[in-house]
C-alpha cells in the first residue's frame, strides 16, 4: 500500500525570496504613498490661500479698502487681518464673538478665557483655513505662560501672513510699508500701481516649535502678522532653522511656498527665486517689471 501524498511546505530559500520581494513592494509603495498624502496637503494649502484671498477682496468690495494688517501700529495686543477676514470666511460668530472696542486684544481674549464660565473666544481653537496641512507645529495650542510669550492667553499661531513689502523692522511693526499688508494699513486697489498678477498679498511661513509666534488672529504686529521679502525665501524646512526663522517666509512644502497675489491666484514660488525678484514682487508701485519667476 502506497503511503498518502503530504502536502510540500516553503524551504527556506522561498520564504527568504517572498519576503525579499514584500520588502521591495513596500519600499516602492511606501513612497508613492508619502507623496500622494504631500500632494494632497499641498492642493489643500493652496486652496485655503485662495480662500483668503478671495476673502480679502470681497472685504475690498464691502468696505472699498484692504483690511488692516494688524491693528495696532507696535508691539502685542492687536488683532490681525485674519480676524478681520472672519466674516467673508464664514465665522460672523467668530468676528461678533469680540468687542473691538477693547484696543488690545490679549486682555479681551483673557478676560473670555477667564470668565466665570469661560467665554467663546477667537483663539482656543485652530481653524483650518489658516494652517498649512504640512506643518508640524499645525494644530498644536500655545498655553498661556509658555516662557517666553506675551500673555494672550491660550493661542492657536497660524501660516499665511500679509506681505508688508521689501523692508523688515525687526519684529518690531510698522505703518509705512510699502507692500499691502503692515500696521493700521488701508491699502485700496487703485494704490496698488504695479501689476495686479506680480504683487504678492500673502504667503506661508512655518510655525516655529515654540510656537510664540504666528498669531494671526490675536498677537503682535511684524513676525507676527506680517513680514517683509528682505531676507528672501528660506530654502526649506531644514534651512529654516536657523537664524532668523519668523523673519521671512518659508514652509514644509519641499522646493518653496505659496502665495497668494493681488489677482487672486496662488502661485508656489521656488526657493531658489531671485531675491530681487522676490523683493519686487513684495511692493505695490515700486514700478518694476517682474518677470521669469
Amino acid at each position: 500500500m502506497r503511503p498518502a501524498n503530504r502536502s510540500r511546505g516553503f524551504t527556506l530559500i522561498e520564504l527568504l525570496v517572498v519576503i525579499f520581494i514584500i520588502g521591495i513592494l513596500v519600499a516602492m509603495i511606501v513612497p508613492a504613498v508619502q507623496s500622494a498624502r504631500e500632494s494632497a496637503r499641498q492642493t489643500q494649502c493652496k486652496s485655503n490661500l485662495k480662500q483668503l484671498g478671495l476673502a480679502v477682496h470681497n472685504y475690498h468690495d464691502v468696505h472699498e479698502v484692504f483690511p488692516m494688517g494688524s491693528s495696532r501700529a507696535f508691539g502685542a495686543g492687536s488683532w490681525g487681518l485674519a480676524m478681520y477676514l472672519m466674516p467673508f470666511l464664514g465665522r460672523e460668530n467668530v468676528f461678533h464673538s469680540v468687542d473691538f472696542n477693547n484696543p488690545d486684544c490679549c486682555l479681551e481674549i483673557r478676560a473670555l478665557q477667564t470668565a466665570t464660565p469661560p467665554k467663546v473666544d477667537p483663539s482656543s481653537f485652530p481653524y483650518e483655513i489658516l494652517i498649512c496641512p504640512s506643518d508640524l507645529n499645525a494644530n498644536r495650542i500655545l498655553k498661556h505662560g509658555t516662557p517666553g510669550a506675551y500673555p494672550c492667553g491660550n493661542l492657536f499661531p497660524g501660516n499665511y501672513l500679509g506681505v508688508s513689502g521689501d523692508k523688515h523692522f525687526n519684529c518690531g511693526g510698522t505703518t509705512q510699508g510699502n507692500g499691502v499688508f503692515f500696521g493700521q494699513s488701508s491699502v485700496q486697489f487703485a494704490q496698488i500701481k504695479d501689476s495686479q498678477a506680480t504683487t504678492m498679498m500673502l504667503g506661508e511661513r512655518g510655525i516655529p516649535n515654540d510656537r510664540i509666534w504666528g498669531w494671526l488672529i490675536c498677537g503682535g504686529t511684524e513676525c507676527e502678522q506680517y513680514i517683509s521679502t528682505e531676507y528672501g525665501l528660506s530654502k526649506g524646512a531644514n534651512a529654516a532653522w536657523t537664524t532668523g526663522i519668523v523673519e521671512r517666509f518659508w514652509s514644509w512644502h519641499d522646493g518653496g511656498a505659496h502665495f497668494v497675489f493681488v489677482d487672486g491666484n496662488v502661485r508656489f514660488l521656488n526657493e531658489h527665486i531671485a531675491l530681487r525678484t522676490f523683493k519686487e514682487m513684495s511692493t505695490k508701485r515700486g514700478r518694476e517689471t517682474v518677470a521669469g519667476f
